[in-house]
């Protein structure tokens, strides 16, 4: 065995015939015996080999046994090192005193050379054993206390620590602080990026924030001891943080970190090949005025984290307490949502799309509305974030399909020919079996499949492109229409356009302007328009209020126009009659 990795053992004794006898007596191939003449030695010896035992001598020049044993438990890697005090036949006080300074055994002169080998070889395993036993306990705790992805303390660990802090925030009359800290849109990086993106942007996020609490001026008033019981940073899991602080002077410190917070996330993170920018929304509750306890406190810091949100994301609120009313309704809003996609509440409206050509109408975009029985109109702006959020997305895009899918089929049966055009979330994307749920979905209605248009958005075809490629190829197999929605406001490279299986540019309604607009405006729709006609594709303008929008327009081939000059979203049951409709008399100007 080579010399490194044999067990060290360390003899430390005046007596060079002791030490000659110990050394023959216990090295083996197994273990390699280190000497010691002093007690001053015998440290140096420690400190730079890490024995895994020690046998000292009692009476040593320079420092005796006991000495060297206390010095090397105040030591952290002598802490639980197995010591061995050498002392005489019927010396107890020597006995008693090698105990009381840390020695985990004793050893009487006259030495029983071979009893001396067993005793050794037994305590090297049960330490052994008892490092094995402690590196699981710090496993576990680990495991139990911290969390996997960022390695940050956990929900528990917090929940834990925070019983002492707010005693001793108590204690001494201090002011504390819970800022509840939520990446705004971190769901749609995961969905449009991957999950394995998603990870590394926590992490990244982690660190960061972990250097902020190292760089800002409330904890540059204590020393580096100090700095975790003045402030701890912990993961909740997902995409949120928390970092509590437990001296403050006054509650503006809590939002000197959130605002420092705030600003630490300008700069982009560099994941890969991408530069992704993302925000903090930042609740802050204040103890005790806010809450007595861990769970209060937390309770109002997260209800304070969605009102910044509702605020416009990427800013910092106070905890009120009118905000748990609010905190009620948003609650009270989710359930009533889960209960309206199975009582049927849940609904698509139609918008027609109308032949630039022809003045007909050719297709219609279905639009999720939520109708309660109790009657009026909840809008998608309000019910669209939570069902993201919350993961009832694909319930409510699954519920569309299915609807519209029967609608189409409806209007076919009744000799209107009209595809009808489905926007498909990035969550509903990237589930594994998306292509087999619209391919049933077409069977179970008995639907033309070129009656259905999916539509993407840019960013969500963009993310991961050379994977979405094949998922694109799989759809367009299946003998669908598939457009690019929102189409100018992401980030398309021109040469991942042309490979994309689509057969539609849908202009954002941002760009839609008239012949009266700024030339920037009205160039960047000219160049959507050359694009698709350079790649063979449909173009769909939407936001179309005006007959003069459309001037700038007529020169496309195989254009639809979409817009409140044609119909609003309507059920159904409204948008039947103005099929056989011509509205070519709007588009005169």
């Amino acid at each position: 065995m080579p010399s490194n990795s044999k067990i060290k053992i360390l003899v430390s004794d005046d007596d060079l015939t002791a030490r000659i006898i110990m050394q023959e007596t216990l090295a083996s191939d197994d273990i390699e015996v280190l000497e010691a003449e002093n007690g001053k030695r015998a440290v140096e010896q420690f400190e730079k080999h890490q024995p895994a035992l020690i046998l000292l001598d009692v009476s040593m020049p320079l420092m005796n046994g006991f000495e060297v044993c206390e010095h090397i438990r105040a030591l952290e890697s002598g802490k639980h090192v197995p010591i061995i005090m050498v002392t005489g036949s019927d010396d107890l006080e020597s006995i008693h005193k090698s105990y009381s300074v840390g020695a985990t055994d004793f050893i009487a002169k006259p030495i029983k050379w071979e009893i001396l080998a067993q005793r050794v070889k037994y305590i090297l395993r049960a330490s052994q054993a008892f490092a094995d036993q402690m590196s699981q306990q710090k496993e576990l705790h680990k495991l139990a206390f911290y969390d996997a992805l960022t390695g940050l303390p956990n929900r528990l660990l917090l929940l834990k620590d925070l019983q002492s802090f707010l005693a001793m925030a108590r204690r001494n009359d201090y002011q504390a602080a819970m800022l509840y800290i939520d990446l705004d849109r971190f769901k749609r990086i995961n969905d449009t990026m991957g999950h394995s993106i998603g990870d590394k942007l926590l992490r990244k996020v982690a660190h960061r924030l972990q250097e902020n609490m190292r760089d800002s001026d409330v904890f540059s008033r204590v020393g580096d001891e100090e700095l975790m019981s003045n402030g701890q940073l912990s993961s909740f899991g997902g995409d949120e943080f928390t970092i509590f602080l437990s001296q403050l002077r006054n509650s503006s410190e809590a939002m000197l970190v959130a605002e420092r917070v705030i600003q630490s996330f300008i700069k982009p993170f560099k994941l890969e090949q991408f530069e992704v920018v993302i925000t903090p929304s930042i609740g802050i509750s204040i103890f005790p005025d806010d809450g007595e306890n861990a769970e209060s406190l937390l309770k109002n810091a997260d209800t304070a984290m969605y009102s910044a949100k509702e605020a416009g994301r990427s800013c910092f609120k106070f905890y009120r307490d009118s905000m748990n009313a609010t905190a009620a309704i948003r609650l009270q809003l989710e359930q009533d949502l889960r209960t309206a996609l199975k009582s049927g509440e849940i609904v698509p409206f139609y918008q027609p799309q109308i032949c630039a050509e022809t003045g007909n109408i050719v297709s219609v975009e279905a639009l999720v509305r939520w109708l309660p029985a109790q009657g009026g109109i909840i809008p998608p702006d309000e019910f669209i974030p939570i069902a993201e959020e919350t993961g009832l997305i694909n319930d409510l895009g699954l519920l569309v399909l299915q609807h519209s899918c029967k609608q189409a089929k409806q209007w076919l049966d009744q000799g209107h020919r009209i595809r009808v055009a489905v926007n498909v979330s990035a969550h509903q994307f990237r589930q594994l079996d998306f292509t087999q749920v619209v391919e049933k979905t077409l069977k179970e209605c008995n639907l033309p499949p070129s009656l259905l248009e999916l539509e993407l958005t840019e960013s969500v075809i963009m993310s991961d492109a050379e994977e979405n490629i094949k998922r694109l190829i799989e759809l367009k197999n299946l003998g669908v229409t598939l457009a690019v929605d929102d189409f100018g406001t992401g980030y398309s490279s021109l040469s991942y356009l042309k490979k994309f299986p689509i057969d539609i540019l849908k202009i954002d309604r941002a760009f839609m302007c008239d012949v009266n607009s700024a030339p920037d405006d009205i160039a960047i729709v000219e160049a959507i328009l050359a694009l698709a006609k350079s790649l063979k594709l449909g173009v769909i303008a939407e936001g179309i209020e005006e007959a003069e929008q459309i001037d700038i327009l007529k020169s496309s081939k195989n254009l639809l126009l979409q817009g409140y000059l044609f119909s609003r979203p309507l059920a159904a049951e409204k948008i039947t009659p103005l099929l056989n409709q011509n509205f070519t008399h709007f588009m005169q100007n």
